[in-house]
């Protein structure tokens, strides 16, 4: 006879564990139940459960402060265990805690899957049902004929190409999407392709919805899982060792490519930012930014003015740290050094100091 799975659900609302509960119940599956992280790691036994939910914002024991890092604390424990590594852990989250930036953050410490609250519409059934589809494969790693794991080609140990064209996309010539009537997830990896002066753009997730015109309860970022977990599988097959972040990461900032993506659309790569305008020489400021009072400074030294900080002062009418505050930038630039006698004179940087026909009052 064919044993139950068994779930080891670690959560410390109540009101979720009973409604977890119900749909392990419905999936004829067993479970037990823990509300912290003590009691979670005394139910944790090598070969004692099919699978884990776990909400990551939980205590250490009753009555303490609730963080996520409990919960993460958790996930890394079962990870590091060699009879527990691959035991799916599927994350719960919710009451405003869930991201794209904690997606990330779990994906990239071992976890399975994350579905957020409330857990309706079938979502947490589903998350279970592929954990257990791929369980025998230890988390999606593929096996040789005897059952042990193959050396997989690490990710982003190298630049890998991505091509995006209107009906597919393909990764290191694996084709990981196909257009099935859904153009907004290519769209949306056509906006990130972008760069900026620091490397690919970081779009939120609601600001792609809102670029693409995205309405209803159906975001971007489930389009964007979707896609990570079906890269992630087909390059796998190819003996590619793709993370669920590896493609298309998340977090400071929003989604965006990772470094070693070489990412082009229709074959096209994503053109450079434009070089940036000429600056003035390094540390010296554009005569156009400085104010009326530095202008003048400058005169009265080009004139042999001892100009002290008294007279700057007494000559522009404002207190003492606002001249300070005006005076700095030019002492930084070597414009202007104040001298052994106590006043300012010329600094010394060669040439630096602007000719008086240049400096017009503001």
């Amino acid at each position: 006879m064919t044993m139950k799975p068994k779930a080891l659900v670690i959560d410390d609302d109540l009101e979720d564990l009973r409604m977890v509960g119900d749909i392990l119940d419905s999936l004829n599956h067993d479970h037990d139940m823990a509300c912290d992280q003590r009691g979670a790691r005394k139910l944790l036994a090598p070969g004692k459960y099919s699978y884990v939910l776990l909400d990551p914002r939980i205590p250490v024991s009753r009555r303490r402060l609730c963080r996520i890092e409990n919960g993460v604390n958790i996930l890394q424990e079962i990870r590091a265990g060699d009879a527990t590594k691959t035991l799916p852990v599927i994350i719960m989250s919710g009451d405003g805690n869930d991201s794209p930036e904690l997606a990330s953050y779990v994906y990239k410490r071992g976890a399975t899957d994350y579905v957020t609250k409330p857990l309706d519409m079938g979502k947490l059934d589903r998350a279970i049902q592929e954990a257990l589809g791929k369980a025998d494969k230890a988390i999606g790693l593929p096996r040789l004929e005897d059952g042990t794991p193959k050396n997989l080609t690490p990710f982003k140990e190298a630049k890998r190409e991505m091509l995006i064209y209107e009906d597919r996309i393909t990764v290191c010539g694996v084709e990981v999407w196909k257009d099935c009537g859904q153009p907004h997830l290519r769209e949306a990896l056509k906006l990130l392709s972008q760069k900026d002066r620091h490397g690919y753009v970081r779009i939120r997730g609601a600001t792609i919805d809102k670029k693409l015109g995205r309405v209803g309860s159906n975001p971007i970022g489930s389009r964007i899982k979707g896609f990570r977990e079906r890269a992630r599988e087909a390059l796998r097959e190819k003996n590619l060792d793709c993370g669920l972040c590896d493609i298309v990461d998340s977090g400071n900032g929003g989604y965006h490519f990772t470094e070693w993506m070489d990412v082009r659309v229709d074959g096209v790569p994503a053109p450079e930012p434009a070089a940036r305008a000429e600056k003035e020489p390094a540390g010296e400021p554009a005569l156009s930014s400085l104010n009326s009072r530095q202008k003048w400074v400058l005169e009265q030294i080009e004139a042999g003015v001892k100009l002290r900080l008294a007279d700057i002062i007494r000559h522009a009418k404002v207190n003492r740290s606002t001249v300070n505050r005006d005076l700095g930038p030019l002492r930084k630039a070597g414009l202007i050094r104040l001298c052994e006698a106590g006043y300012y004179v010329r600094g010394g940087k060669t040439g630096a100091m602007p000719k008086a026909s240049k400096l017009g009052a503001r």
